[in-house]
């Protein structure tokens, strides 16, 4: 049986955490939640994940600030990223960011499920060759 894919959904709104990991789980993955940047980097130094679904605004400590460090802790590791905002320049900062996918908030649940869904077969197809 293969392993499920471990995805790190960090959001401040623990309502939109709640969704997006009942979300995840019902297309079969295994989905741990963090609510700021130290939780995240906490949960990452546990098991790294295979995918993150990051916020982009968060108090104190923002998404970018938790992409740069968790890059700078481990930089071998190329962990997909769907950076989640409901900034118009959010695709001038995934660049930035070189992030792999950007969903506008709000969003539609299938959208995210595409998203999720072409990531982790590109890492599945990648770690077969």
């Amino acid at each position: 049986m293969a392993r499920k894919t471990m995805i790190l959904v960090l959001d401040d709104d623990p309502s939109v955490r709640h969704m997006l990991q009942v979300l995840l789980e019902q297309d079969g993955h295994k989905v741990v939640t963090a609510g700021d940047v130290r939780s995240a980097l906490a949960q990452c130094a546990v098991q790294l994940p295979d995918l993150m679904v990051v916020d982009l605004m968060l108090p104190i400590e923002d998404g970018e600030m938790f992409l740069r460090e968790f890059r700078r802790r481990w930089r071998q590791s190329e962990v997909p990223v769907v950076l989640l905002s409901a900034s118009t320049a959010r695709n001038d900062i995934a660049r930035r960011l070189e992030v792999e996918a950007t969903l506008a908030k709000p969003f539609f649940a299938e959208d995210l499920r595409e998203l999720v869904a072409s990531l982790t077969e590109e890492r599945d197809s990648v770690a077969a060759s």
